[in-house]
């Protein structure tokens, strides 16, 4: 059964394409050369003066306006980073994951104008996977080929409600789900519809009425377990128990998902985290063979700190790694990130233990930005923010 689905492509007028469910595997083959002309690769571009931090004070404030940080580091050392600013989805550079571009033109996701989906008012960045599109879904265990032969799968966030681009932290209320869009460049990039009517991956509520994700599905992170397992961790909010918690899916082949339940849930009275967990960002962990979750916890009167969980196979027995938030918000007034910090994505550096958290902060203002801490030592990691004009 064939689905009909608008794709504006560089240099294109609109078209429209039919996808089987294994459509993503046809575009990712139609995106490689030659049987299309390839697009300009991305290069990276010199940092942008204004995207510095004002002061060196400024513990780990890499980016301002800016927030839900995806970062990828490709083999050949450039770094992308993918963001949301306002309601749509920008792209930045770096050549060490520290000093980032200004946006690079155009923006590479923005929301639909089609009135039937479901990202129509805003549009935030989950995950991005870097694939070769001949072999995608491909093993985690191949490196990702250069990129500018690369093929980007882009899981995000959309919504109908222009809420989801108002606040760095929407309410519980707001409806949103994970769709993804695919690229040959990371800049151009072509939406692949999923099982749901409104064609995002997974539907809430009365289009899911066994789950317990009633209001939404929100800040898809996939992780590539091995070939034809993937599994796409999210957060929902449950109203049994009136928390966020993050639940996961698995996929054969990144686009039809099957729900499997809650990954991760709540702590008891007075944690860090007893108000909920949400946006479970997950890793393999290349020296201890296991998963590494970092995620948003809410306490009790609503603050937002980052926790870390670990799971020895990516779907049960997640457990905490510490009673404590690996990373709070500041406790200076004027500090970039004093009201909260949240939105993390981790990328394992060269050496086995070290890490580095990249993270949306607010200030006492609401601005958001995204800033970067780093973890040195063995043992489970604690982070500590950068200062990137020392470093």
């Amino acid at each position: 059964i064939f689905r009909r689905t608008s794709k504006s492509l560089p240099g294109s007028a609109a078209v429209t394409l039919a996808l089987s469910p294994g459509g993503a595997m046809l575009l990712a083959n139609l995106l490689q050369p030659p049987r299309c002309p390839l697009a300009s690769p991305i290069r990276c571009q010199a940092p942008a003066q204004h995207h510095q931090p004002a002061a060196s004070s400024s513990r780990g404030l890499l980016l301002r306006g800016a927030g839900s940080p995806v970062v990828k580091r490709l083999p050949a050392g450039d770094w992308l980073l993918w963001y949301h600013s306002g309601a749509r989805v920008a792209l930045a550079t770096s050549p060490d994951g520290l000093r980032w571009s200004a946006p690079v033109a155009p923006d590479p996701l923005l929301p639909s104008t089609d009135w039937w989906v479901f990202d129509t008012a805003a549009v935030r960045p989950g995950d991005v996977l870097v694939i070769s599109g001949p072999d995608a879904p491909s093993s985690p265990s191949r490196r990702p080929p250069p990129s500018s032969s690369a093929v980007y799968w882009l899981y995000y966030t959309g919504s109908n409600d222009a809420r989801l681009a108002a606040s760095p932290f929407p309410a519980a209320d707001v409806a949103a789900l994970p769709g993804l869009a695919i690229s040959q460049d990371g800049r151009h990039w072509a939406r692949i519809e999923g099982a749901h009517h409104t064609g995002a991956l997974l539907g809430v509520g009365e289009d899911h009425p066994q789950g317990w994700e009633k209001r939404c599905a929100a800040a898809p992170k996939v992780v590539m377990h091995a070939d034809g397992d993937l599994r796409m961790y999210y957060h929902s909010f449950d109203e049994m128990s009136q928390r966020h918690a993050v639940g996961v899916a698995r996929s054969r082949d990144g686009i039809r998902w099957e729900r499997v339940g809650k990954a991760l849930e709540g702590g008891g009275p007075g944690s860090f985290d007893e108000g909920g967990v949400r946006q479970g960002h997950v890793v393999r962990d290349r020296a201890a063979g296991r998963y590494m979750m970092a995620y948003e916890g809410l306490d009790g009167n609503g603050g937002v700190s980052i926790g870390l969980a670990v799971s020895e196979d990516g779907l049960r027995g997640w457990r905490r790694c510490s009673e404590s938030p690996a990373l709070c918000s500041s406790e200076d007034d004027d500090e970039w990130d004093v009201a909260g910090v949240g939105a993390p994505c981790l990328v394992q550096m060269d050496g086995p233990y070290d890490w580095r958290l990249y993270y949306m902060g607010v200030g006492k203002d609401g601005e958001a930005a995204i800033g970067m801490a780093y973890s040195e030592g063995q043992g489970l990691p604690r982070f500590n923010r950068c200062d990137a004009l020392l470093m």
